[in-house]
């Protein structure tokens, strides 16, 4: 083996007698020294594994060693990456010019030298793009979902829409005619560089349509996410004018004896439905019983319950008949007679007591109004409902429906 052999392999075994130490580190965040791995730790800090912290006795992982373990384990990814194209696509234009000369002057280690470089900087770029993208849709799909507030979202929405737009303008500096000049300049151009500017060109035209499409969601999200949070406001606003102009009190008459007994409070439950274990008398049993469990080395196995399985059906099923609600289509036509009446008044009852109705005329009248309740807004707007009844003495807000009269107003 060669010293550069050595030094990479040695690095790797130092990599793997430390498993546990560097692991620990990275969960934790930090580790600090003491007798046991001082040795260890001062091994791992000179060969640029370990930085130290805030104390002397606190390590932490170098940020290159973090970023490799986060990339390999998908974690702590975030889309804003710090890509310049425009210096890349110079690096790669004097590392082409470079690799030439190279290979003009027959200096084959030079040339291989190069081409790695020019490899090492088409990969770079497009992996950062890549990981910036994914990252970036995967935001947008959960809907920001590591932020729960509405205004968060936003934030977070508007700062990845204006990384987005900058990532555009910086690809902008890649101009696929240059690269295609890189491959027309020079027409003995060695296969093996050719493929890696063709396969660079062909990622970032593909980069380039995601990112468009990514765009285009990010402005749909924005604009959804403004309309929840004004609706989120305005709910907030119109709650808080509610609680400041009530439209009426209601009265505490629950223990009153002239109102029905269903309305009436009824005597709170005397017994818990589980063990209180707040009770210090019952505390000490139960720490017993605890005890005793712990103690058991094989703790009690639970009941075995035979299951019997249930024969497969294999029948055609059959058809069920459709279930309609008759009441329903008698109150809607009540609804579109109203219509048809230009302003007259319809009688709910009257109604009633014409088609024959096998239903208690209070609960028709409940049901109508409630149908009214699931009307849509624009058609709540055109019929009146002019309730008709005897308001209880001494209950503010409560009366009795016994007519309801249907008027269209508009």
């Amino acid at each position: 083996m060669s010293f550069d052999h050595e030094q990479i392999a040695g690095l790797i075994r130092k990599l793997a007698s430390a498993d546990q130490l560097l692991a620990q580190t990275y969960i934790n965040g930090s580790v600090f020294a003491d007798d046991d791995n001082r040795g260890a730790i001062d091994s791992l800090k000179k060969s640029g594994l370990l930085r130290t912290a805030d104390t002397s006795d606190e390590y932490r992982l170098t940020g290159d060693l973090k970023r490799l373990i986060d990339r390999l384990l998908l974690r702590n990814q975030r889309y804003q990456q710090n890509i310049n194209m425009a210096k890349m696509i110079l690096s790669v234009e004097e590392d082409i010019d470079d690799y030439r000369g190279a290979l003009e002057r027959n200096n084959q280690d030079e040339a291989q030298y190069h081409l790695e470089q020019i490899d090492d900087t088409l990969y770079e770029a497009i992996e950062a793009l890549e990981n910036s993208l994914s990252v970036m849709f995967a935001a947008i799909t959960s809907q920001f979902g590591f932020v729960s507030s509405l205004s968060g979202k936003i934030r977070q929405n508007q700062r990845a829409l204006a990384y987005a737009q900058q990532l555009v303008q910086e690809l902008n500096h890649v101009r696929i005619d240059d690269c295609y000049d890189w491959l027309s300049s020079w027409s003995a151009m060695p296969p093996e560089l050719s493929r890696k500017i063709i396969r660079f060109i062909d990622q970032y035209k593909s980069i380039v349509e995601r990112l468009t499409g990514i765009v285009g969601r990010m402005k749909e999200l924005l604009f959804k996410l403004r309309l929840q949070e004004q609706t989120a406001n305005r709910c907030r606003a119109m709650a808080q004018f509610l609680r400041q102009h009530p439209e009426w009190e209601p009265l505490d008459w629950s223990v009153e004896n002239n109102i029905p007994r269903l309305l009436q409070r009824g005597p709170g439950l005397t017994l818990q439905p589980g063990i209180n274990t707040a009770n210090p008398i019952l505390q000490a049993d139960l720490a017993s019983i605890v005890h005793e469990l712990r103690r058991q080395a094989k703790p009690i196995a639970p009941l075995a319950r035979g299951s019997v399985s249930s024969p497969l059906d294999t029948g055609t099923p059959e058809r069920v008949p459709y279930a309609q609600d008759l009441y329903e289509n008698y109150i809607e036509n009540l609804f579109a007679l109203a219509l048809d009446q230009q302003g007259r008044k319809v009688s709910a009852l009257h109604y009633w007591r014409d088609q024959g109705l096998k239903v208690e005329a209070g609960l028709w009248l409940d049901m109508i109004f409630a149908q009214y309740c699931c009307l849509p807004r624009h058609i709540r707007q055109m019929i009146n409902l002019e309730m008709q009844g005897e308001n209880l003495a001494g209950f503010d807000g409560n009366q009795i429906i016994e007519e309801i009269q249907l008027q269209r107003v508009a």
